[in-house]
């Protein structure tokens, strides 16, 4: 059996011969698929009823000659596929990438199905965060065995499959060279190859390939927002609908070619290529231990551009022109999404003038001093309006005295305002839309690898053990003990679900619940708290998300 490791690469070209197999599962007989690359063993876990295969490749290894291209087709092998372990993940740096086996060889994914398959199922398709620099499909926060296990409960079975894709240096090196080749963004292709991958083959697992839905948080939600928008909209029939949490397209991911020419120029030069007469095929022959040490994000931060193919022209153009796909989505972003470390100016945020100064040059270094001073009107110092939002007069000044109005302006810069426009957009198109805001604060009042100092709230990526519905408390994301705080994670998973199966995430079967409204009939939020779930008006900080969409253009989206 074909068995992946930690350093083992294969050519595009290899066939690899079948060795004993051995189940990992908990049953006596693996369950097998067959595909046109060859044969697939899995695992089944008669507690969950469920059929689980791990690092199947999708494309052929991306190392040698492969490096910094985009993704090739996988090749076929010879006798069994042993997909009963996680192989490596793509390299990667950060706390989403850490204490993780890595390696070059790592664009693969894993399915999840109900026991045995069927036929015809929809598809959930999940596409992880990270910052494009860490994440992995075998993170335990996003074991996919739970919502697989209550599709089936609930009586809308769905696959769930998780993708890995090429992450910082690796997948989003830009500079003139890669350009010239015609390899930017190769981390979005391999997505794309996923996708690809998964209508050519996912009914041989019992998939319906024309029911994917394709789903991601942050940077995933983010590449979910670029795959609505590649090829002006048209989306070859890869998917049917969409699920965006804490992302879009509009957002502070995406940079100009421009941006990265310097950079570049230092990695080639850093690993001794600059006078080479093709610096980047010097940069695919150079060791990897010393890439990955020249691509370390504290030294550079690597993120999709501008290419003119996958995303040709700045996405608030393209959502204007209504260049994108057309979709059912499920859309929201989290009430305090600005009190996140790495999106909240800590400890910086004194004065109106450190402000002024931060926006200038640091959080938004294109934006012009007079969308600053706009920012600083809209934002005042008021600490009632700002993030952590409904937290009155405390400005929890040990971060800053101005640290709430500076919060308030980069979360919503960050995720809400694109999630409204793009809400708004694709409604006024007649699409069905439904968008949410999560509310519900960390069980413990901190959330680890995102923040565990006050102030934390409805952060970013707090919604995660929600949708994962994963009762482990050995995550950071174990939703905590509450039976109320469970019984929303339970409304929300399954919502998730019910939106999956039937385009409508309504009919979760949970009695009770406030009814999810279409956002084109009623521009509005359904709210997700243990205390209380309900609908809003979607019109809160009217005029402030209202103006980053006039200045799009200023801050590189």
């Amino acid at each position: 059996m074909f068995s992946r490791s930690l350093g083992f690469l294969v050519t595009a070209a290899a066939l690899v011969t079948a060795t004993p197999f051995k189940n990992n599962g908990s049953s006596t007989t693996a369950p097998t698929v067959t595909i046109k690359n060859g044969t697939i063993a899995g695992n089944y876990l008669p507690s969950f009823g469920i059929d689980e295969f791990f690092s199947i490749p999708f494309a052929a290894p991306p190392v040698g000659n492969l490096r910094f291209r985009h993704p090739q087709p996988p090749s076929k092998w010879n006798g069994t596929l042993d997909a009963t372990e996680h192989g490596p993940s793509c390299p990667g740096f950060g706390p989403f990438s850490e204490g993780r086996p890595l390696d070059e060889d790592c664009l693969t994914l894993d399915v999840v199905r109900p026991s045995g398959g069927g036929k015809g199922l929809p598809v959930m398709v999940w596409i992880y965060g990270g910052g494009f620099s860490g994440g992995a499909s075998a993170d335990p926060r996003y074991n996919l065995s739970y919502i697989v296990n209550a599709s089936v409960a609930i009586k809308k079975p769905v696959i769930a499959i998780g993708i890995n894709y090429r992450l910082a240096g690796f997948g989003f090196l830009a500079g003139q060279d890669v350009f010239n080749s015609g390899n930017s963004n190769a981390g979005l292709f391999d997505q794309r190859q996923a996708l690809r991958w998964i209508r050519e083959n996912v009914g041989a697992f019992g998939g319906d390939k024309d029911k994917v839905t394709i789903w991601g948080e942050s940077a995933g939600a983010y590449s979910v927002g670029y795959h609505l928008l590649a090829n002006n909209g048209d989306n070859e029939g890869l998917f049917r609908a969409a699920i965006l949490q804490s992302g879009s397209s509009l957002g502070p991911t995406l940079n100009s070619l421009g941006h990265f020419d310097e950079m570049y120029n230092s990695v080639v030069d850093i690993l001794g290529c600059s006078n080479t007469s093709d610096r980047l095929q010097c940069l695919r022959e150079v060791p990897y231990e010393q890439l990955f040490n020249a691509l370390q994000p504290q030294l550079y931060t690597w993120t999709p551009v501008v290419d003119g193919d996958f995303i040709p022209g700045w996405p608030s153009d393209r959502m204007a022109a209504g260049k994108f796909a057309n979709v059912t989505i499920l859309i929201g972003a989290n009430t305090d999404e600005g009190t996140a470390t790495f999106f909240g100016p800590r400890n910086i945020i004194n004065t109106t003038e450190d402000l002024r100064n931060y926006l200038l040059n640091g959080s938004l270094p294109a934006t012009t001093p007079s969308s600053v001073e706009k920012l600083l009107e809209l934002y005042p110092d008021d600490p009632a309006l700002g993030c952590p939002f409904n937290t009155g007069s405390e400005r929890f000044a040990d971060q800053g005295y101005q640290y709430k109005r500076a919060a308030a302006i980069v979360g919503d810069y960050a995720m809400d305002a694109g999630r409204r426009q793009t809400s708004e957009a694709f409604a006024n198109r007649g699409n069905k839309v439904f968008s949410y805001r999560f509310d519900q604060s960390p069980w413990n009042g901190k959330l680890k690898d995102i923040t565990e100092v006050a102030p934390v709230y409805s952060t970013h990526y707090a919604e995660i053990g929600f949708v994962f519905n994963n009762p482990s408390t050995t995550i950071s994301t174990y939703v905590g003990p509450d039976p109320a705080v469970n019984a929303l994670s339970r409304l929300i998973s399954r919502s998730w679900i019910s939106f999956a199966h039937d385009l409508d995430p309504n009919n979760h079967g949970i009695q009770g619940a406030a009814k999810w409204p279409e956002y084109k009939y009623s521009a509005s939020n359904i709210v997700f708290n243990s205390n209380r779930t309900y609908v809003e008006k979607d019109d809160y900080r009217k005029e402030q998300l209202n103006f980053w969409g006039t200045i799009w253009h200023e801050v590189g989206c």
